[in-house]
């Protein structure tokens, strides 16, 4: 009858130390490396001759993602597919562009 007490317990016990291994919940929120990474910035305003992207009209203080050099000058745009766009008809296209 001991034995069969001593038994009883032991299964008790197990079985209270397995149910207490759930997964404790976590209110810390996951970092996202990607947001606290500063920003580097390829180009800036200050190193291109337009005030603004001559395919769309965005200013190019807004962001430049691309630049172009024509006829001595370096133009910027605030997307590769602008350039590519100005690019097609580079010529008749410089007439658009509003300088600094």
């Amino acid at each position: 009858m001991k034995l069969l007490s001593i038994a009883a317990c032991l299964a008790l016990a197990t079985l209270a130390i397995s149910c207490n291994n759930t997964p404790k919940a976590t209110t810390e929120k996951p970092v996202d490396s990607a947001a606290t990474m500063p920003i580097e910035e390829k180009y800036t305003a200050n190193i291109v001759d337009n005030k603004k992207d001559p395919t769309c009209g965005m200013p190019v203080t807004a962001g430049i993602s691309d630049t172009m050099h024509y006829n001595n000058k370096v133009l910027g745009f605030c997307a590769s597919e602008c350039k590519a766009e100005f690019a097609k008809n580079a010529a008749k296209n410089i007439a658009s562009v509003e300088w600094k």
